[in-house]
């Protein structure tokens, strides 16, 4: 028997709409994070319950007898989310229609923020036929003429908000929670900042965060997620309906209530899910991006997530399928190639850069690689573009490790398969 390969070790990363596996030698591999599978609820039974029986809030059905409203927005997030927006929506707008709210008085908005919209395809997708046969359908416009001033925070952040959304008597927020590199944790009040607020003011709270990036992931009470949430008060978002999603797409459970106090008790739920504790940092990891993985532009959350679990000077093998390259969306984020962080505070300070989102999403970014060396799996990044933001590419798992072994050697290996929404504890860190 060759004693090298009685050693292997078969690992599979999610990739796209399946796998993509490789042999390691398992004396090596240090740790490996697998995730238990929840048991499914009654999906249903407990969404009807949520909406009657919210967190810090009258009931669904208490606050439009009271209110009244001529018209209803339905805040949804779009295809890079997990959100069962097209279960939720037909039992949502089943109790607005009960309660006497007219179909014609409902919209369903994809509160984008700067992702790009959806296709008339992918909303139907989204939100179910029957739903988008039934109610108007549409996406946030990012024009900057469609957002209106609405003052600053009590920090000094622009308030720029869709005009669209500020016109609707009655909004509601449909989200998922899982951690969040920006604000702790997805869900709640960022359905509205950054979902239906200007490229300004989520350029302004990102670079909140730029600067402390390396702290906020988990940490639900932080400067950036309490400028969200004064945002979407003052703005009137009225009721959230938020899941809690494990990595197998099973829903855990459905809150509802209160912009904050639903949010954090979904939060209390989410965390001992996507909570994982190692023993230590190791050189070398192999981590998934899936789902966050339609470009690298969102593959950056799995990036940076298990970034946090590699050794200072080590490598991070990042399988992220990426059809749509780096970041189509926000080009200057690759035109700020490999610039040191102080030329590109230098150049914000200077008005040089349009797109600020691009600048602190490439700050954060760099928060990583200025630790580790990067190693993307990727079909849909080559290795030139990998390039001019100072990483690797190649097409295999089995070619990033020997990269990696060229780099540090062949030292311990650490596995994350499912890296987009995980927080890594470190023991006695």
């Amino acid at each position: 028997m060759d004693y090298e390969k009685s050693h292997e070790r078969e690992i599979n990363i999610p990739y796209g709409g399946g796998h993509i596996s490789a042999h390691v030698d398992g004396r090596r591999v240090e740790w490996l994070i697998d995730e238990i599978e929840h048991a499914p609820i009654d999906f249903e039974t407990e969404l009807r319950h949520a909406l009657e029986n919210p967190v810090g809030s009258e009931s669904l059905s208490q606050l439009i007898t009271d209110k009244k409203p001529n018209s209803v927005l339905i805040l949804i997030d779009d295809n890079t989310r997990a959100t069962p927006q097209s279960m939720i929506l037909p039992i949502l707008t089943e109790t607005l229609l009960d309660l006497g709210v007219k179909s014609e008085n409902i919209t369903i908005m994809v509160c984008l923020g700067t992702h790009r919209p959806l296709s008339n395809r992918e909303l139907c997708e989204r939100v179910g036929k029957r739903i988008y046969d039934t109610f108007r359908c549409l996406n946030l416009s990012q024009d900057s003429d469609d957002f209106i001033d609405y003052g600053v925070t009590a920090s000094g952040t622009p308030i720029e908000v869709s005009k669209e959304y500020m016109r609707y008597d009655f909004k509601i927020a449909v989200g998922n929670i899982i951690p969040h590199m920006y604000a702790g944790w997805a869900g709640g009040a960022k359905m509205v900042q950054p979902g239906v607020t200007s490229a300004l003011t989520t350029a302004r709270t990102h670079l909140l965060a730029a600067h402390s990036i390396n702290n906020i992931l988990g940490e639900v009470e932080n400067p950036i997620r309490h400028e969200m949430e004064e945002i979407a008060v003052r703005t009137g978002l009225d009721f959230i309906v938020n899941t809690v999603i494990d990595n197998f797409n099973t829903v855990v459970a459905i809150i509802a209530g209160d912009v904050v106090a639903a949010h954090r008790s979904g939060v209390a739920i989410a965390k001992p899910i996507f909570t994982h504790e190692i023993e230590r940092r190791v050189p070398i990891v192999i981590a998934g991006a899936h789902p966050a993985d339609r470009d690298l532009w969102q593959g950056f959350k799995p990036l940076h997530n298990c970034g946090l679990a590699v050794e200072d000077g080590g490598v991070l093998i990042l399988v992220i399928e990426a059809p749509e390259g780096i970041a189509f969306d926000h080009p200057q984020l690759v035109a700020l190639g490999t610039r040191p962080i102080d030329d590109v505070l230098h150049m914000l300070s200077d008005h040089e850069i349009k797109d600020e989102v691009a600048a602190a999403t490439y700050m954060a970014y760099r928060a990583t690689k200025d630790r580790v060396a990067i190693i993307l799996v990727s079909d849909g990044i080559s290795e030139e573009e990998a390039l001019k933001i100072g990483a690797y590419s190649v097409k295999t798992i089995q070619e990033a490790i020997n990269i990696a072994e060229m780099l540090v050697g062949r030292d311990k290996i650490g596995i994350i398969p499912y890296g987009a929404d995980i927080i890594i504890k470190v023991k006695n860190a």
